[in-house]
């Protein structure tokens, strides 16, 4: 990559990051996106939930190729608002007071600057069709609404939002449930008639003491995210709601250690006494690409190219490809490079930014790969 096309996406870095879109309030960056898509000669529209649907025509001499997929997600943390980027050796980071949004900023800022390349440079091209997603870090909601009509047919696609180095693919990542507990004891005054009273902080403590939480093997965890009950200490607390999440690179495990959770509840009642209801939801599933699967053949021939490192790697993470592959659609996680996601001490070095751009020009433009 030239210098001209290296400083084009450190420029588009830069200007995504000074744009505010923490989750839920994508609408300054989709404005800004749509225009910028309209410029690149692109066919855009929106859904209802506010995702980004553009097409960029294939060249005439690649009209019969299928088309490929590039995907990013729009939204940030909370932290990554008033961005103060600086560069220091190389890297870019924020100032210190905010995270730096290169999750998953990087991955607009990649796949604009590969459309500003292809324009710039008249290159052949198939069909290539951008989806950029809202709510990405708030569970996947976005990505949960795409319409899959709109979006169409793809021969590969290529979600650019992890932070493996890149020339990395994502080829095992997993399923993941919600899991809501409600206990339910029975209220009494604390202070004149406690015995008459069934404790659900009781209930829950003793359920809770004999699941097996944190990580439970190599591919399994299991975490209590919150847990809430009770109004004031002279009342013996009647409902108590803990909301766990359960995640495993294998279904039948996690689903199997749902069912472990769900019988220690059960010992707690039959212990103490009271009710519980238990919920469960498929937050995203899981999946794993086979080794012959034209998205891992199309990287390793890209990055044989460009002389970059080629890296298969398991997450214990979801993204828009979690979704996405559920409805059919063949996109794998690609590696943007950036460091410490989702905290002040966030960073990405401009060198993944540029080999980024080269990688991915390649998955989209090259008839070999």
């Amino acid at each position: 990559m030239d210098k001209c096309s290296s400083h084009q996406v450190l420029e588009q870095f830069l200007l995504l990051v000074s744009i505010d879109s923490p989750s839920g309030k994508e609408s300054q960056i989709a404005n800004y996106l749509e225009t910028r898509l309209q410029q690149l000669h692109c066919l855009v529209s929106t859904d209802f939930a506010g995702n980004i649907y553009a097409i960029l025509e294939a060249s005439n001499d690649r009209v019969d190729e299928e088309a490929i997929a590039l995907n990013a997600h729009m939204d940030t943390v909370p932290l990554a608002i008033e961005v103060r980027p600086i560069i220091e050796n190389g890297m870019i980071k924020s100032d210190g007071t905010s995270a730096l949004g290169a999750d998953d900023k990087a991955g607009i800022a990649v796949i604009l600057t590969v459309l500003e390349l292809i324009q710039d440079n008249n290159l052949s091209h198939p069909t290539i069709k951008i989806l950029f997603t809202v709510s990405e870090e708030t569970g996947l909601k976005g990505a949960k609404q795409v319409e899959i009509d709109r979006l169409g047919a793809v021969k590969r696609g290529y979600t650019l939002d992890s932070s493996a180095p890149v020339g990395s693919v994502i080829v095992k990542a997993p399923f993941k449930y919600k899991v809501t507990i409600v206990f339910e004891g029975k209220n009494a005054h604390a202070g004149l008639a406690p015995e008459t009273g069934i404790s659900a902080i009781s209930i829950a403590a003793k359920a809770i003491d004999s699941m097996h939480l944190l990580r439970i093997d190599e591919e399994t965890t299991a975490n209590i995210g919150t847990i809430h009950g009770g109004t004031n200490t002279n009342i013996v607390c009647d409902r108590v709601m803990a909301e766990v999440e359960v995640r495993s690179a294998r279904q039948s495990k996690a689903l199997h250690h749902i069912d472990h959770i769900r019988k220690c509840c059960q010992h707690a009642i039959d212990t103490i006494g009271g009710e519980f209801q238990f919920d469960v939801e498929e937050s995203y599933p899981g999946y794993q690409l086979d080794k012959d699967n034209p998205i891992l053949d199309s990287m390793q021939k890209a990055c044989k190219e460009l002389g970059v490192n080629y890296f298969e790697i398991n997450t214990g993470g979801g993204s828009d490809a979690n979704i996405l592959r559920g409805k059919s659609v063949e996109i794998g996680v690609i590696g943007l490079g950036y460091e410490k996601a989702h905290t002040k001490s966030e960073s990405i070095a401009i060198s993944q930014l540029t080999t980024a751009v080269r990688l991915v020009e390649l998955l989209a433009t090259s008839r070999n790969i």
